[in-house]
C-alpha cells in the first residue's frame, strides 16, 4: 500500500501534564501540522538550471522592493497576515527572489539577527555535508556499506544497509519516532533525546526490523548516524566540517549546531541561526550548490537530493521533503522542515526561497545536550522563557499562495530601484504581534540558569565574525511487521 496523503491543515491542542510527559502529549498533536505530500514525478524540481539567477548575497543582503521584482506588495502582504495571525507564533519570515530579500517580517522583540531554531531542518544541512564529503573523495559514494563506519554491524542483518538507505530513511531499522504518551516506554526518539548522553551510540545500537530499501520509516536515529559517518570519513565533527566546508563559504558566521554530551553533532536537528541565514542555505540549493563563483555543494548532489529516487516513498529525497506535483495551486517545490513550524521552502520555477521560523527563546547555555536536549530546547511552549512555540495550525497553500500569486505579468523594474525595510515587524491589523499568550510569555520570561553539566560538555558555538548578516508517524515494529509504508508525522 502506498503512503496515505494526510491533511496539510490541522488544528490541535494538547493536555497539561508533567514536564517530559507533557512534551510527548503536545508533540504528537503538533506533529501533523504540515506534512509534505508525495508527488508522482521528479520533473520541475531541478535546481540551478541555466535560466536561474546567479545573484547571491555577500556579507550583507541585497534588499529590494517587491515591485522591482514584478510582485504585487498588497497580495504579498497576505502571507504576512496569515503568518502573524494569533496563535501561529511566527517569529520571522524572509522572502528571497532573484537572490535579494523582497520582504522580511518579524514579531515584536525579534529582528533580522534573532536566533531561530531548526529542529529537523538540520537534517538537510547534514545531507549537504555528505555530498561535500563524497565530492572530496572522503566518502566513496552513497552506496558505501554502513559497516564502513559501524563495523559492529558486520555479520548482522544490518550489514546490507548503505548510506543511500540512511539518506532515504529506508534502513529498515526498528525505530519508533513516536511522541504519544502511550508510547513513552517504547519511543526511540524520546529515549535518544531524553536519556542518552551518547546519542550516536544509541542510534547505532538499533536492531533491524526489515530488509533495507523496503520500508520508509522517518527516523531521527537514521539522521544521527550521519554524524558518525562524517566523523569517521573526515576526522572532524559534523559541526566543525560544516564550518569549514559549508557555512563560511556562504557567509553564515553566526550559528550554533548542538552536540550530545559525548561531543557528537546532532545531525538530526538543532541548528540555531537567524532566519536570514536559513535563507542563505535555501538559496544555496536553489543555485544548484553554487555560491557566486564557488561550487560549495556539488550540483549533482543537489539534484540527487531533490529527486524521488527512494524505493518505497516518493515524497522524500536525501533528507529533503519533495512536493514534485506542487500542493494545491502551488508549483513544484522542495523543503526542509522542522518541528514547531520551521521551514525553508525552495520553488525553483520562480527563483524563490521562503523561510519561516517560529518563536524561539534560545538557551544562554553552551549548545550541548547534557544531561538531555529538552532541558535546554523544550518544544511547544512547554517551559516559559525557553525553547520553541509552534503554530496551532499551518497550511503551505495558505501561506505560500499569496507569495506565488503576487508575481505579476509586468516586466521587472530596474533592480535596486527601491529599498524594502529589512526589519518590518508589525503583525496583521488588529493584532500587533501575531503571538499567542504562550509565545509572548516565552519571550518575556527570563531564561532559566544553566543546569550543571558534566566535564564532557563542550560548546559548538561559533561567534559572529565582523560583517556577518543580521535577520510519520513511524509505527515501529507494527509498520515493519505489516509491510505498510509508514508516513511520517511532521517531527523535529
Amino acid at each position: 500500500m502506498g503512503p496515505v496523503r494526510p491533511s496539510r491543515s490541522r488544528s490541535c491542542s494538547g493536555p497539561t501534564v508533567a514536564r517530559h510527559l507533557l512534551v510527548l502529549g503536545l508533540l504528537v498533536c503538533s506533529a501533523s501540522l504540515a506534512m509534505p505530500v508525495a508527488g508522482s514525478s521528479a520533473t520541475g524540481l531541478r535546481a540551478g538550471g541555466p535560466s536561474a539567477s546567479s545573484v547571491v548575497p555577500g556579507d550583507d543582503w541585497l534588499i529590494e522592493t517587491p515591485e522591482s521584482h514584478g510582485m504585487d506588495p498588497a497580495i504579498l502582504d497576505q502571507a504576512r497576515t496569515y503568518a502573524f495571525t494569533p496563535d501561529r507564533n511566527t517569529q520571522g519570515v524572509v522572502v528571497v527572489h532573484g537572490g535579494a530579500i523582497v520582504a522580511e517580517w518579524y514579531a515584536p522583540g525579534a529582528d533580522s539577527d534573532s536566533w531561530g531554531a531548526s529542529w529537523s531542518v538540520g537534517k538537510s544541512f547534514a545531507s549537504a555535508l555528505i555530498g561535500i564529503a563524497i565530492s572530496e573523495g572522503k566518502i566513496p559514494s552513497v552506496d558505501v556499506p554502513m559497516t564502513t563506519y559501524f563495523p559492529e554491524w558486520a555479520g548482522t542483518p544490518r550489514q546490507s544497509i548503505t548510506l543511500r538507505h540512511v539518506l532515504h530513511m529506508e534502513t529498515g531499522l526498528d525505530w519508533l519516532e513516536d511522541y504519544d504518551p502511550s508510547s513513552f516506554a517504547t519511543s526511540n526518539i524520546v529515549a535518544m533525546v531524553a536519556n542518552q548522553p551518547d546519542q550516536l551510540a544509541y542510534a547505532a545500537s538499533i536492531a533491524a526490523a526489515v530488509a533495507p530499501g523496503t520500508w520508509f520509516n522517518y527516523s531521527s536515529g537514521n539522521s544521527m548516524l550521519l554524524s558518525g559517518v562524517i566523523e569517521k570519513a573526515t576526522g572532524m565533527s559534523a559541526g566543525d566540517y560544516a564550518r569549514t566546508k559549508l557555512l563560511d563559504p556562504i557567509g553564515i558566521h553566526k550559528l550554533d549546531w548542538w552536540k550530545d554530551a559525548a561531543g557528537h553533532t546532532l545531525t538530526y536537528c538543532c541548528v540555531d541561526t537567524s532566519s536570514r541565514n536559513f535563507a542563505r542555505f535555501g538559496l544555496l540549493y536553489l543555485r544548484g550548490g553554487t555560491w557566486g563563483s564557488t561550487q560549495v555543494v556539488p550540483s549533482s548532489w543537489v539534484n540527487a537530493s531533490i529527486t524521488d529516487s527512494a524505493a518505497s516513498y516518493s515524497g522524500y529525497g536525501y533528507q529533503w521533503w519533495l512536493d514534485m506535483s506542487g500542493y494545491g495551486s502551488l508549483p513544484p517545490f522542495f523543503s526542509a522542515r522542522g518541528f514547531d513550524g520551521q521551514f525553508i521552502y525552495v520553488i525553483p520555477s520562480l527563483d524563490l526561497v521562503v523561510v519561516r521560523n517560529g518563536t524561539y527563546v534560545k538557551s544562554p547555555c553552551p549548545p550541548v545536550a547534557d544531561p538531555d536536549l529538552f532541558v535546554y530546547y523544550p518544544p511547544a511552549g512547554l517551559v516559559p522563557g525557553q525553547g520553541t512555540v509552534g503554530p496551532s495550525i499551518w497550511d503551505d497553500q495558505d501561506f505560500l499562495g499569496p507569495i506565488v500569486d503576487s508575481f505579476t505579468a509586468a516586466p521587472l523594474a530596474v533592480r535596486g530601484s527601491g529599498i524594502a525595510s529589512a526589519n518590518r515587524r508589525a503583525g496583521p491589523a488588529g493584532d500587533p504581534s501575531g503571538l499567542s499568550a504562550s509565545a509572548a510569555a516565552a519571550q518575556a520570561t527570563p531564561p532559566a540558569p544553566c543546569p550543571a553539566t558534566s566535564p564532557s560538555s563542550t560548546t559548538t558555538s561559533v561567534p559572529a565574525s565582523a560583517g556577518s548578516s543580521t535577520t510519520a508517524s513511524s509505527p515501529g515494529g507494527s509498520g515493519a511487521a505489516s509491510g505498510v509504508v509508514a508516513v511520517p508525522r511532521f517531527t523535529g
